[in-house]
């Protein structure tokens, strides 16, 4: 039976090659999709990914940095044999600084259709097949930058997806970041002052009632407080006090 349904398929490609015009690609695809061609595309159960930092120029003359990768499919755990895929193939790239990846938004998405994932197709010696794509990012010039990537792969196949068990940790390179400058003595002294008055100010705000006004008292008011008496000088009296270099006790007597 399974050599019927093989003969058979060979018939159906046969006449699908020889009937019409067609292109090396839509060769290609057609042969891809046959279950029982050399390179036909199998449905993956595993997926091994590897990212690294790369800059390239893009065909509107940017140089733009990001990410260069290549992604691996495998149809049996138990080997190493790489195959071919069909389907949609997203990277989702995050910021690695962030820690809480439950509530964080990936900064890039991308995604290759069917229709164009195989243009990305490679097959070299050791590796088998592969695919190779390159991210970018933002244009060249700015700071390094920790990245996590993500990838998941939708099958046509199946209609099943898969996602990698592990994300990707790699390194944007970049200038390094400028660290804080040290304040100099006298700023750290005048913030330490300016801090310290906006403190007095505030408690003075939360806290009125420490605030006791003070209450203005006259000379005569606070003499007579005091017990004392003002008494006025002779003419004589005077002049022996501005003539003097001491000053002078006055008694009761002399007035």
């Amino acid at each position: 039976m399974t050599k019927t349904l093989q003969l058979f398929a060979s018939v159906v490609l046969f006449a699908l090659l020889t009937v019409g015009c067609h292109t090396p690609q839509a060769v290609k695809q057609i042969q891809a999709k046959n279950p029982w061609a050399k390179n036909a595309a199998k449905t993956p159960t595993k997926i091994v990914d590897a990212w690294n930092s790369y800059a390239q120029t893009m065909p509107e003359g940017k140089v733009m940095r990001g990410l260069a990768g290549q992604v691996h499919f495998f149809d049996d755990p138990r080997n190493d044999r790489t195959v071919k895929v069909d389907g949609d193939l997203t990277v989702y790239v995050f910021d690695g600084n962030e820690k809480d990846p439950a509530h964080t938004k990936p900064l890039k998405i991308y995604q290759f259709k069917s229709k164009t994932l195989d243009e990305h197709h490679v097959h070299k010696k050791p590796w088998g097949h592969g695919y190779n794509f390159f991210l970018p990012i933002d244009e060249i010039g700015g700071e390094e930058k920790p990245l996590c990537v993500v990838v998941r792969f939708d099958d046509k196949l199946n209609g099943k997806f898969f996602v990698k068990d592990e994300p990707v940790n790699t390194l944007l390179a970049g200038r390094k970041p400028t660290p804080p400058t040290e304040p100099s003595i006298r700023e750290f002294l005048e913030s330490r002052s300016l801090l310290a008055e906006a403190n007095r100010s505030i408690t003075a705000t939360q806290h009125p009632s420490d605030i006791q006004q003070v209450a203005f008292t006259s000379e005569e008011n606070e003499s007579k407080k005091q017990g004392v008496s003002t008494i006025s000088l002779t003419g004589s009296m005077t002049r022996r006090l501005m003539e003097s270099k001491e000053m002078i006790p006055v008694s009761t007597s002399e007035l």
